[in-house]
């Protein structure tokens, strides 16, 4: 009896944790300009230098979403001096992980990042 109990009661708390995921609305995915280097411009007011990473193996293309997020959060709308790769963690010979990195500023004029020599994230 107690087994059943216990049984019921977890499947019960799994299904309104399945429930109140299916009801939280996506947001809109943001997206930012990654220019390799520094654009020879001063239309931009730099905000902060950002990096984000992954704690193990993965793809960097995993952390765009993050990444474009975090840039959005300081302000930025375009990032500079972009910088993608796959970093040796805290144990070298056991892990390698993604790690994307730049500074994020805020264009004052309307961003064409083809023009700007850029990629969008």
């Amino acid at each position: 009896m107690l087994k059943m109990l216990t049984l019921s009661a977890c499947l019960l708390g799994l299904s309104t944790l399945v429930m109140a995921k299916s009801e939280t609305a996506e947001q809109p995915a943001l997206h930012v300009c990654a220019i390799k280097g520094t654009p020879d411009s001063s239309q931009f007011q730099i905000k902060k230098r950002i990096k984000v990473a992954k704690g193990t193996y993965g793809s960097v293309e995993e952390l765009y979403s993050r990444f474009a997020e975090r840039a959005h959060q300081v302000g930025g709308n375009v990032v500079i001096n972009y910088n993608a790769s796959q970093r040796f963690g805290f144990w070298p010979w056991r892990i390698v992980r993604p790690v994307v990195w730049g500074t994020a500023v805020k264009w004052n004029t309307p961003v064409n990042c083809k023009e700007l020599g850029g990629v969008e994230i």
